[in-house]
């Protein structure tokens, strides 16, 4: 049996020494990791663990560490997987980067290059192409990020481009997979959580999807509802719980599956 857990955060490089992350700290992915561990013999289980900088690790010594950088090297290394290897069953808990930097730049390049354009215009500028004036600005004179930005810039001006969805890529490259995602909202309605997160679920062809909300991850508590494909739920409340359902629902599943 083959599994892959993500978890902690991808880091979105700005220039050679900075970057931008988030707070995931992996917890709950390791937490899996280990559960599934123990459940499953070393001869009988393969697990990779793709995990973010800095972010927690299995206690097991037979997991598989792979570390992360940003997105693009998630979905490489998640591919390359997928695509080498029979993977029985994705659980996917890591908090990945929703935007990268496209490119870095200064207010004074943006109003300077705005301003050559508009004064080699002949004609009145459309709204369409005032927008495209600044976009054009936005990039073209970016500052090298393959370098340290210097600290001496009042205000660096950080462009930032959405990022591909990792959680799309996974059953389209293998459809036959075990998928659990999870939906993160803050400061939501039992109600909406749960639909949003069903909507995740039918989207990306999931068998199962954890939804959560901020408000309730805070002084080590932690509740979650497992969702699965027939709209079935499951209220869960600590990250040792959590863990343990997830376990059992996805070993369920992948034993149904051989039947």
């Amino acid at each position: 049996m083959k599994i892959i857990v993500t978890a902690g955060g991808t880091r979105e490089r700005i220039d050679a020494v900075r970057s931008i992350t988030n707070g995931a700290t992996g917890r709950l992915g390791s937490l899996i990791a280990d559960e599934l561990s123990h459940r499953i013999s070393t001869q009988e289980l393969t697990l990779y663990y793709l995990c973010g900088t800095g972010a927690a690790v299995p206690a097991a010594e037979n997991i598989r560490i792979i570390r992360i950088e940003g997105t693009e090297d998630l979905q490489s290394k998640l591919e390359t997987l997928l695509r080498t290897e029979q993977i029985d069953a994705v659980i996917h808990s890591m908090a990945v980067s929703d935007y990268k930097i496209s490119s870095i730049t200064t207010p004074e390049q943006i109003a300077e290059s705005v301003a050559g354009k508009f004064a080699a215009s002949k004609s009145p500028v459309s709204q369409e192409k005032l927008r495209s004036i600044v976009e054009s600005a936005l990039s073209e004179e970016a500052i090298d990020a393959n370098r340290k930005i210097s600290s001496q810039l009042e205000h660096p001006v950080l462009v930032l481009q959405k990022t591909k969805k990792i959680i799309e890529m996974i059953k389209k490259e293998s459809p036959q997979t075990v998928l659990v995602g999870f939906k993160l909202l803050s400061g939501v309605s039992e109600s909406q959580l749960i639909d949003t997160a069903y909507r995740l679920l039918v989207k990306n062809k999931c068998d199962f999807v954890l939804a959560n909300d901020t408000d309730s991850i805070k002084d080590g508590n932690h509740e979650g509802f497992l969702i699965d494909a027939g709209a079935s739920m499951i209220k869960l409340e600590g990250k040792e719980a959590i863990a343990k359902g997830i376990a059992d629902c996805v070993l369920k599943k992948l034993l149904e599956n051989v039947k």
